[in-house]
């Protein structure tokens, strides 16, 4: 309960508490001298930090800021080709590189490189018997000056030592 006086205690102070909320504070104040210290403490902070801050701000000068703005920017050199590559590269390089790196993925993917035609299998096979442990390879070859493929079918009726069934 205590933590949540002194949020509250705060809030007042800031002027943050619906007026409902302050008004019960405020006379609560009225009958807790300690609660009504700490929100002295507080206005004798603010009023520390007013001074501190108002005395640094009077120390400084502003006459001659906006001609040094305009002197800096007039001096300025643009940048170098390389410097605008490393400047680029420090702020999207990770994204770029994975950007490249996507695009290189779908275009291996989806698109045929140099126009080949892609593999493909379209022979149909109604069946297809072959005795246990014999091996089957069906390939399609392409002749790109005809217009018909020859499907091969090729079946090895006995396994050699090496082969795993």
């Amino acid at each position: 309960m205590r933590a949540r006086r002194h949020t509250d205690l705060q809030r007042y102070f800031d002027e943050e508490l619906s007026q409902r909320r302050a008004r019960k504070l405020h006379e609560h104040l009225a009958s807790s001298p300690e609660d009504q210290r700490q929100l002295d403490d507080l206005k004798k902070m603010r009023s520390l930090l007013q001074e501190a801050t108002e005395e640094a701000v009077a120390e400084v000068s502003f006459e001659h800021l906006w001609s040094n703005v305009q002197e800096a920017i007039a001096t300025q050199q643009p940048l170098t080709l390389k410097e605008r590559i490393n400047t680029w590269a420090r702020r999207y390089g990770l994204v770029a590189v994975s950007a490249a790196a996507a695009v290189v993925l779908v275009f291996f993917l989806l698109v045929r490189p140099f126009g080949e035609p892609s593999i493909r299998n379209d022979c149909h096979i109604e069946s297809l018997e072959v005795e246990p442990g014999a091996v089957s390879t069906i390939f399609t070859i392409y002749t790109p000056e005809k217009s018909d493929r020859t499907t091969v079918i090729w079946v090895n009726d006995e396994t050699s030592e090496g082969d795993v069934n």
